[in-house]
């Protein structure tokens, strides 16, 4: 049972954190276009935004639920982790590939963000 709540609560947690952040996002970028409008240097470095912030934002989600995942199992911990990966990394793959390519770059995002969420059960673990 502890397995299943483990997996459970950090699938919850990535999903719902992404979720939210993915509003904010949409806001936010309702307000950046409008202003780019007025100052257009601003269309050139968003391409920057996402390797600076958005990247390192989604392995930090991801990594702290791993790290919530570890916390609650405390046993087989990156064996939870690497399921709480495939599922949560499995969902948001799966529905950005009925519209889109997957890609070199894809891929590696898939291999670092499943590594992530491990990391944060490593993180755990080396901890207690």
């Amino acid at each position: 049972m502890r397995s299943v709540k483990a997996i459970l609560a950090g699938c919850l947690f990535i999903v719902v954190v992404f979720m939210t952040i993915q509003l904010a996002i949409v806001f936010l970028a309702v307000g950046y276009h409008h202003l780019a409008n007025s100052f257009p240097f601003l269309h050139e470095i968003i391409i920057y935004f996402r390797y600076f912030v958005a990247y390192p934002i989604f392995l930090l989600i991801l990594f702290f639920g791993g790290y919530i995942t570890a916390s609650i199992s405390k046993k087989k911990v990156l064996l939870h982790c690497f399921l709480v990966g495939l599922i949560t990394i499995g969902i948001s793959t799966g529905s950005a590939v009925g519209y889109m390519e997957l890609t070199l770059t894809g891929m590696l995002m898939v291999l670092v963000a499943l590594l992530a969420v491990m990391a944060g059960g490593l993180y755990w673990q080396r901890k207690q």
